[in-house]
């Protein structure tokens, strides 16, 4: 008995416990994007990164680039990663598009509202600045041996 009202403890404890950042806001976009061969090499090594968005480049008739642009990165733990270039605390607030700037670091910067979101480990959460809630994260990233897709 004892057990048993330890476990319910425990869950009703586990229940009780909200996360302090929540997930993005940005609304459910097509994403196919398929990488070209030069940016697969750059993309091989660790804490690299690399934005798409409809004014970077030429992309074939199929590719669909989010709801603001892609940034496709390798965390320091080299896995592959990708979420949406828009700022989701803007688009919560005023329902605008402002886009991340990215540094080497994979700290990504919204300079309307200056959060701060962290992809060094590929969790995507703000580390300074007003928001709580996490960039849009397109979990379809795949590492094909030549390119990378990612899909959603």
């Amino acid at each position: 008995m004892r057990k048993l009202s330890f476990l319910i403890f425990i869950v009703l404890l586990m229940s009780g416990c909200k996360p302090d950042v929540e997930n993005s806001l940005i609304p459910d976009y097509r994403v196919y994007l398929k990488v070209k061969y030069s940016d697969y090499v750059q993309l091989l090594n660790v804490g690299t990164f690399k934005t798409y968005t409809e004014h970077s480049d030429v992309y074939p008739i199929n590719t669909f680039l989010g709801y603001g642009g892609l940034i496709v990165f390798r965390d320091f733990d080299g896995k592959l990663g990708c979420c949406d270039l828009a700022c989701p605390y803007c688009y919560d607030l005023e329902r605008t598009q402002h886009l991340l700037t990215v540094n080497t670091s994979l700290l990504a910067t919204c300079h309307h509202c200056n959060t701060v979101y962290d992809l060094q480990w590929g969790l995507c959460v703000p580390i300074e600045g007003p928001s709580k809630v996490k960039l849009k994260i397109y979990p379809h990233c795949k590492d094909t041996g030549s390119s990378i897709i990612v899909s959603y």
